[in-house]
């Protein structure tokens, strides 16, 4: 008996505690259901919303303009009209000049006309037969009045602005006729799509850290948010603009706040400080460069900054992580290069006339080599790739000159050599390039890790603040691919990656109807550090190529980085032709006409 009793205690005891071990799981559960299926619905949802709000951004962007702004006239001897469609228009027998003269006396590259600050000017491109106004020569440029007799070795013609209307006097009416073919979008849907991502993205993030949520996640993207709503409405009340770039780059520094709540929470606020003077730096600059006699202004003074940032950062410059780019003030640090790099971009823009005349690049090939030389010196080398291929862009579209350009590239080939030969820091990283796995655990350690968190996230991830490539070093930085593939899903990768994709494909679509080569060289110039900082971001961080320590623009964390990015987004809008140029008005006389 007594052992039946001990038996029977001993049943009782068990299912006491089988019944306390239930009820203690059935709180967990009761605890953490909620948030994992809220994490299994977001998985799906979130791709679907960055899918719409790509398609509702680029759609407007592709859709091409029937109309075309015409600026004004000229007329010749019978009759004939030609319409002027661009601010600076080149006049010779050449096939590629915007206005084609086949006669023998008149030079391939003949002339320039040009639209500035409401006048009209002519520059002669040392033409064998000259060019006159008004019967009189001009020894190089001359301005024009409508109605005024432009004389091209002989040919005559006369300059007329646009006419408003049939019937009236002829004017020059630039806003009236700077018309878009395209409806301007509803973007009020697009951007709640966005704010609706962000939002679930950020609740997400907060559920998965559960207990140990730090409190600056839901404020900053509270502020964030608010940030975003008043840069809309502002900008909606008061402009004529369109918002399709604008809202990609609010998707992008959603995406990477979300990174930085999950890897560097504290640093949260600051990179949001640096979203908002981005932000600020964005619209100063877009501002100023719609005239373009502030923008050549603007142009020096980038420059001279730049080589006051780049000698300020060889002598006081903080290395790190065995590159000496950046500069400790004590309250705040940032890397000048960054900023360099909006400069560099200004110095390699010039207008038409100024292209045509001075074929030479000597000016811009100086602070070329006084920028990449300093980069070397700080043995930042991946920016030194960024740089070349920028220059690379830019040349070309200043020169066309493709044996110069070959030339220039064998030369700065072999330097690579010598430096990659010379310097153990780039050796080693160029020893593990290809071999990573054969080195998983010390020089290929990082680039192991990404692709093995990448794979795991799957196509839609493991859930924003669930993965474990936030632990790894530069994460948020140079992996940031590896931790946005792991989290967030292939897809979303993809879809942010393609985004700076676009960017390049956008600015090479503007530069064939750019009213001026001065945005087309600063568009393209732009995007070619978009695409070369992304693509040796996620490429490195594969294997497919050396890992460089290169941020991709607006997704990864860095206050320099971010504000750079929407300084160079500012030189692509430039290059949009929606936007309404700051312009003057015309009258002429119908009599005048004669």
């Amino acid at each position: 008996m007594n052992n039946l009793g001990e038996s029977l205690k001993q049943i009782w005891d068990s299912c006491i505690n089988s019944i306390a071990d239930i009820s203690a799981t059935m709180e967990i559960m009761n605890l953490e259901l909620p948030s994992a299926i809220f994490t299994l619905i977001i998985r799906w949802i979130l791709p679907l919303l960055a899918i719409t709000i790509l398609w509702r951004c680029i759609l407007p962007l592709l859709q091409v303009r029937k109309q075309k702004a015409v600026w004004g006239y000229l007329y010749s001897r019978g009759g004939a009209k030609t319409p002027i469609k661009h601010w600076e228009n080149s006049i010779g027998r050449s096939n590629s000049s915007d206005i084609v003269i086949n006669l023998p006396y008149i030079s391939k590259n003949h002339a320039v006309l040009t639209f500035r600050d409401g006048t009209w000017f002519i520059t002669d491109l040392n033409s064998k037969n000259g060019v006159k106004v008004n019967g009189e020569k001009i020894e190089k440029t001359a301005s024009l009045t409508p109605g005024d007799v432009i004389s091209l070795g002989g040919k005559e013609m006369v300059l007329f602005p646009g006419e408003k209307e049939a019937g009236q006097a002829p004017q020059l009416d630039i806003i009236s006729s700077f018309i878009s073919s395209s409806k301007q979008v509803k973007t009020g849907v697009t951007f709640f799509l966005i704010l609706l991502f962000q939002a679930l993205g950020c609740l997400q993030v907060c559920l998965s850290m559960g207990d140990n949520l730090n409190p600056i996640i839901p404020q900053v993207f509270l502020l964030f948010i608010f940030v975003e709503c008043l840069f809309y409405f502002i900008t909606r009340q008061y402009s004529r603009k369109y918002f399709e770039l604008e809202l990609l780059c609010f998707f992008l520094c959603g995406l990477n706040l979300l990174i930085v709540a999950s890897a560097a929470p504290h640093s949260l606020f600051t990179q949001l400080l640096a979203i908002v003077f981005g932000i600020a730096v964005y619209m100063a600059i877009e501002a100023i460069i719609r005239d373009l006699g502030r923008a050549n202004r603007l142009k020096y003074i980038l420059v001279a900054s730049a080589l006051v940032l780049l000698v300020l950062n060889l002598t006081i410059g903080e290395v790190r992580f065995g590159a000496k780019r950046w500069i400790d003030l004590g309250f705040i640090t940032f890397q000048p290069s960054e900023f360099v790099k909006i400069a560099f971009i200004m110095a390699g823009t010039a207008t038409l006339d100024r292209l045509l005349t001075v074929r030479n690049m000597t000016a811009f090939i100086g602070f070329t080599a006084i920028c990449v030389g300093s980069l070397v010196l700080m043995r930042d080398f991946g920016m030194v790739v960024v740089f070349f291929g920028a220059f690379i862009v830019i040349a070309f579209m200043r020169s066309g000159d493709l044996r110069t350009i070959a030339l220039t590239s064998s030369g700065a080939v072999l330097g690579a050599i010598a430096v990659t030969s010379f310097i153990p820091y780039i050796a080693t990283r160029l020893e593990a390039w290809g071999n990573v796995w054969d080195h998983a655990y010390t020089i290929g350690y990082q680039q192991t890790q990404t692709m093995i968190a990448a794979a795991s996230g799957g196509l839609i991830g493991v859930g924003g603040g669930n993965g474990y490539l936030s632990g790894i070093a530069a994460a948020d930085t140079d992996l940031v691919f590896g931790m946005l593939c792991e989290e967030w899903g292939l897809l979303i990768a993809f879809i942010a990656v393609f985004i700076i994709v676009f960017f390049s494909i956008y600015a090479l679509l503007l530069t064939k109807k750019c009213r001026s080569s001065f945005y087309a060289i600063a568009a393209c110039g732009a995007a070619s550090i978009f695409l070369i900082q992304t693509a040796l971001n996620v490429l490195g961080s594969v294997d497919v190529l050396p890992l460089t320590g290169i941020t991709i623009p607006f997704i990864s964390r860095g206050g320099s980085s971010m504000i750079a990015s929407w300084g160079l987004l500012a030189l692509i809008k430039s290059a949009d032709e929606r936007l309404r140029p700051k312009t003057k008005k015309y009258y002429i006389k119908e009599g005048d006409r004669s």
